[in-house]
C-alpha cells in the first residue's frame, strides 16, 4: 500500500507517534520532567557542571540526546530541588572568582651564584687547586678547626662550627654537587624572597639545621657540608608557597619533601638527619618570611642589611675557629 493510499487514521497514528518519539525519548520514563531548554545544552561544560551539581546533591537524573540535542530529565519530586540547585549554581558562577595572593618576585637573582662561586674558590685554595695570592693559615688545619665534631662541641662548646662546617666539603663529587644544586634552588629562592635575604635564610637554615640535628644525635658524629643549608633554601621556597596558597599548603610541602627524599638519601656518607633538619629549619624560615611578605612588608630587614649579615656570618664563625 503506497504513502498516499493510507487510510486517514493510520496516517493519523504515525504522525502522533513520531511527534511522542520526539517530545519523550524511550530511553526516559514518561513521568519524568524536562529541565533543559527546548535547545539543550548549550556546550559541554554546562552539561559537565550539572551532571557533577545532580550527583553531588544526590538527585537523580537522565541524558537523551535527539536529533543532535542533549537533554536532562529527573523525576516530578526531584524538580523544585533540583531547580533550586541549579538557580544556586547560576548565582555562584556570576560572582567574580576570588584571586589568591600573588608572592612578590624580585629581581636581580644571578647574584646569588656568588655564594656557590665562594665557595669553589675556597675549596680550591684549601685543596691546592691554585695558589692563593695573599696568605692563608696552615690548609691542614682547616677541617679540623671548622667540622661539625660534636664531641669538642660538647666539651669546648664551640658552637662556631655550626656555621663553619657549611663551607667545607670532604672531595671534589662532594662539593660539585652541591655547587649544581645551589645554582637551581638559590636563584629561586632569591626570586621569591630577594638576594639578601634568600643568602641569610639559606645560611640560618643550615645553621639552625646543624644545630638540631647536633641535639636529636644521642652519639658522637662528625659532619661537613654545604648541604644542609642547601636543603634549608628547598625548605624555604615550600614554606613560602605554603603560606600563599593556604587551601593547598599541603602541595608545596609534600614536592619539598619528595625532593629531599630523591636528592638527599643517597650514597653511605650521606647524613640524611642533617638534611631532614635543614629542610625543616628553612620551611619555618620561609613561612616567617612569606608572613611578613604579605601582612607585614613594612617591618622586614631591608635586602642590603641581610646581604651584609649573611657575608659576615661566616667569617666571623672562621675568625672565633682561629682565636679557638
Amino acid at each position: 500500500m503506497s504513502p498516499s493510499y493510507r487510510p486517514a487514521a493510520v496516517r493519523s497514528y504515525q504522525r502522533l507517534r513520531r511527534y511522542r518519539l520526539r517530545r519523550r525519548p524511550p530511553a526516559v520514563p514518561a513521568f519524568w520532567c524536562r529541565l533543559t531548554p527546548p535547545a539543550g545544552f548549550t556546550d559541554y561544560l554546562q552539561k559537565r557542571d550539572w551532571e557533577l551539581l545532580f550527583s553531588a546533591r544526590n538527585i537523580p537524573y537522565r541524558f537523551d540526546k535527539f536529533a543532535g540535542r542533549e537533554h536532562l530529565y529527573t523525576p516530578p519530586l526531584y524538580v523544585d530541588i533540583a531547580r533550586y540547585e541549579l538557580e544556586a549554581l547560576t548565582q555562584e558562577t556570576k560572582k567574580p572568582p576570588v584571586s589568591s595572593p600573588v608572592p612578590p618576585t624580585y629581581a636581580h637573582t644571578g647574584w646569588t651564584a656568588l655564594l656557590p662561586l665562594t665557595l669553589v674558590l675556597w675549596h680550591g685554595w684549601r685543596e691546592g687547586w691554585w695558589r692563593c695570592p695573599f696568605p692563608w693559615p696552615d690548609v691542614s688545619r682547616w677541617c679540623r678547626l671548622g667540622e661539625l665534631d660534636s664531641v669538642r662541641i660538647a666539651v669546648h662548646d664551640e658552637y662556631y662550627r655550626f656555621i663553619t662546617a657549611l663551607t667545607l666539603h670532604q672531595d671534589a663529587p662532594h662539593l660539585w654537587g652541591n655547587i649544581l644544586f645551589s645554582l637551581i634552588f638559590l636563584p629561586m629562592l632569591a626570586r621569591a624572597a630577594g638576594t639578601g635575604h634568600a643568602l641569610l635564610i639559606c645560611l640560618l637554615g643550615g645553621g639552625i639545621g646543624n644545630v638540631t640535628n647536633y641535639l636529636f644525635r644521642q652519639h658522637a658524629f662528625i659532619s661537613l657540608g654545604f648541604s644542609t643549608a642547601l636543603f634549608a633554601a628547598l625548605g624555604a621556597l615550600s614554606g613560602i608557597a605554603t603560606l600563599y596558597q593556604p587551601k593547598k599548603a599541603l602541595i608545596p610541602l609534600a614536592a619539598g619533601m619528595a625532593l629531599v627524599s630523591m636528592l638527599g638519601t643517597g650514597g653511605e656518607d650521606v647524613d640524611y638527619l642533617a638534611h631532614c633538619c635543614g629542610f625543616g629549619a628553612g620551611f619555618l624560615l620561609g613561612v616567617l618570611k612569606g608572613w611578613q611578605s604579605r601582612f607585614a612588608p613594612t617591618r622586614q630587614l631591608p635586602q642590603a642589611v641581610a646581604l651584609l649579615l649573611a657575608l659576615l656570618l661566616p667569617l666571623l664563625a672562621w675568625w672565633a675557629a682561629f682565636r679557638a
